[in-house]
């Protein structure tokens, strides 16, 4: 079984990205022998201040470990302050919890000038990397 997601634009054409998903699918069940779902993760893609965030918390991520990565990235405005919302993939046998990865990067962001608070959600990676392999 693969579970993928997959960032399409917002913007996009939602029948076509959806028709595109579903061939992938049909794609890696027949090369890979194996049930595929992709999930679509619909972003904003020309906002400047939401690519400025994300540019922001992919540093974050970056500067606490560079395995760390994101995706599925919104930024919800409020009148008092504006959530940060997305998944955290973390690698396999990553040492810190995942309340210390999301308590980390949740006091980073909650530091940007700004009123920011992340909300995030953990997604465990189930890969060994060559270098994981190594250790």
């Amino acid at each position: 079984m693969i579970s993928l997601h997959v960032e399409v634009p917002a913007d996009g054409d939602m029948i076509h990205l959806h028709d595109t998903v579903d061939n992938l699918e049909k794609l890696l069940r027949k090369e890979c022998g194996c049930e595929t779902v992709i999930h679509m993760d619909p972003v904003e893609t020309n906002n400047e201040e939401t690519n400025r965030l994300l540019a922001k918390t992919q540093a974050i991520l970056t500067q606490l470990d560079e395995r760390l990565t994101l995706h599925d990235f919104r930024v919800v405005a409020g009148p008092t302050h504006t959530n940060l919302v997305f998944d955290v993939v973390v690698p396999f046998g990553f040492p810190m919890t995942d309340e210390k990865v999301r308590s980390a990067i949740s006091e980073r962001i909650h530091a940007l000038e700004g009123t920011y608070y992340a909300v995030i959600e953990i997604d465990k990676s189930s890969v060994q990397t060559e270098d994981e392999n190594k250790r």
